[in-house]
């Protein structure tokens, strides 16, 4: 199994980084030192070839020579070939490793719905899930090779207990010409008709509850074992495999160091050790050996899978919740919370750390409305009273339009909290600056403009704010206030009938109970879309 480093990056820590860099269990350096030190030396010899055992015309050609291989270098398309090769075998080893198969589900459901404390009631939960144990041993018996080394024969099964003898004889008795695997779920299945039968599950839903469970763990082994049926297209790993070495091959020529200042190709500086070009070599060889090592995660490499680890925990667990804890819980008594505030306990070196309480994101909106703000208008969409209109539908219902009382909770209120501290009025001013403002006022009208209030079953005009502001999305308009008002127009002898009584819109009053926080294109208020102008009759002053 890999080494597990998980502990060493508890925080993120520059000396923490540092330690883990220098490990040698499942490191780079173990991965790559034999073949980096086979480089070097390498590359020394024909560096010492070059400098001391050709003359001067030999010098000449050579030279010539890696300028020829430097140049085409590029020919071999290294990153193309290997970071594609790399992502198909990291994912064909997350999907085996989500496929491995733990039994706990198994376990459980099969404990809770098949019930019994009698002899026989023990035996049938414990053989449901040894069996599946049984048939996970096996698929891993032929495709890892701990496993295999572990198990040489069925009989080796039987003597670790995960078989019994009258199941390898059954098991010997089944003539099929391919890999058994799937006898040991199809008794899994026949014990748990038995049971049903007997009357210890209650219906037929809890018996296929069981029995989804066991499907799902069998689906995950076929998929493991398929995935060892039909591994990748041999030439595929091995044109990766030779990319790689042909290209560093060509390195010992093409990154030699010029010693000849009459040359066409001159180097900068003799330095005579290729650091660059050593560096290259850990990363690509370090790609590779990372393929490598996880084409085949059922091996007895350091960092492939721990099936005989996996099998003893499965079969351990599973006893364990089938039997030991079958129907046997602890002596209910009341919490330590009974009747009081819920405040579970921290340690002392725990307490020293602040807890982040998260209430959603959406929340910080809080901190954008105005302290003084005590109500919030709710008022119906022109939109959709529009359609209402075209569509030639009609309410009874009293005009929608409603005053809210605005209840602030100091608890929950994170952004004003926020705003309370130094540290966070300093952070809000930053913030500022490089995000989107939102609106914290309300645009209002001249004093007499006449606004008609809109009902939800009569729209005739829809005012709009004659301002020098141009609107935008950021900043749509809201109505304000709404107030009864009586028309006390004088009447005209054209007048054919009285209008009724109408809500107004009441522009005058500055109190901002409605605040507009930022709406998208399509819920603005008024007059921006281009079919509010087509349909609505603004008036003008």
């Amino acid at each position: 199994m890999t080494y597990n480093y998980h502990y060493d990056l508890a925080t993120s820590q520059r000396k923490v980084i540092l330690k883990l860099f220098f490990k040698w269990k499942g490191s780079l350096w173990k991965a790559i030192y034999q073949d980096l030190f086979i480089w070097c030396f390498l590359y020394a010899l024909v560096s010492v070839i070059y400098r001391y055992a050709l003359d001067r015309s030999q010098q000449d050609t050579f030279e010539r020579f890696m300028q020829f291989c430097n140049r085409r270098l590029d020919y071999i398309p290294i990153n193309f070939m290997l970071g594609f090769f790399v992502t198909t075998v990291i994912n064909r080893w997350m999907t085996q490793f989500a496929n491995l198969g733990m039994i706990d589900n198994i376990a459980l459901f099969t404990s809770m719905y098949l019930s019994g404390n009698d002899e026989r009631g023990r035996i049938l939960r414990r053989s449901i899930v040894r069996f599946c144990v049984m048939s996970q041993t096996m698929v891993f018996r032929d495709i890892h090779i701990g496993v295999r080394k572990r198990f040489p024969s069925l009989e080796t099964m039987v003597a670790a207990g995960i078989m019994t003898s009258a199941d390898l004889k059954k098991y010997n008795e089944v003539e099929s010409r391919y890999a058994k695997y799937w006898l040991g779920f199809n008794w899994s299945f026949n014990l748990l008709n038995e049971a049903r039968r007997e009357g210890r599950i209650e219906s037929s839903y809890t018996q296929n509850a069981i029995a989804e469970e066991i499907r799902t763990f069998r689906s995950g082994l076929s998929l493991i074992w398929t995935y060892d049926w039909v591994p990748l297209p041999l030439m595929y790993p091995q044109l990766v495999f030779l990319a790689v070495h042909c290209y560093y091959l060509v390195c010992l020529v093409s990154r030699q160091f010029v010693i000849n200042s009459d040359a066409k190709m001159t180097t900068e500086i003799d330095l005579g050790v290729p650091f660059m070009t050593i560096i290259e070599f850990i990363f690509y060889m370090g790609w590779l050996k990372v393929a490598m090592d996880l084409l085949n995660p059922f091996g007895e490499d350091e960092d492939d899978f721990d099936c005989n680890f996996l099998i003893d925990r499965n079969l351990t667990v599973a006893m364990g919740i089938v039997d030991d804890t079958h129907d046997d819980g602890p002596i209910l008594e009341k919490d330590m919370f009974w009747n009081d505030t819920v405040s579970p306990l921290y340690s002392t070196a725990a307490a020293q750390r602040n807890v982040n309480f998260y209430f959603g994101s959406a929340t910080n909106a809080d901190s954008q409305i105005p302290d003084n703000v005590r109500q919030i208008t709710m008022v119906p969409h022109p939109f959709n009273e529009k359609l209402d209109q075209k569509n030639g539908k009609r309410t009874n219902r009293p005009p929608v339009e409603s005053v809210v009382e605005l209840k602030r909770d100091q608890r929950f209120s994170t952004g004003n909290n926020r705003k309370q501290t130094v540290e966070g009025r300093f952070s809000n001013k930053i913030g500022a600056i490089f995000q989107k403002r939102h609106s914290k006022s309300l645009t209002v009208a001249p004093e007499g403009f006449n606004a008609k209030a809109r009902t939800s079953t009569d729209i005739e005009t829809l005012p709009t704010f004659l301002t020098n502001q141009k609107p935008c999305y950021s900043n749509p308009e809201c109505i304000v206030e709404v107030e009864e008002e009586e028309n006390d127009s004088p009447k005209t002898s054209t007048d054919s009938k009285q209008d009724p009584p109408r809500k107004r819109v009441n522009i005058s009053n500055k109190r901002e109970s409605v605040i507009s926080m930022g709406r998208s294109r399509s819920f603005n208020h008024f007059g921006e879309h281009v079919d509010y102008h087509d349909y609505y009759d603004f008036d003008k002053k």
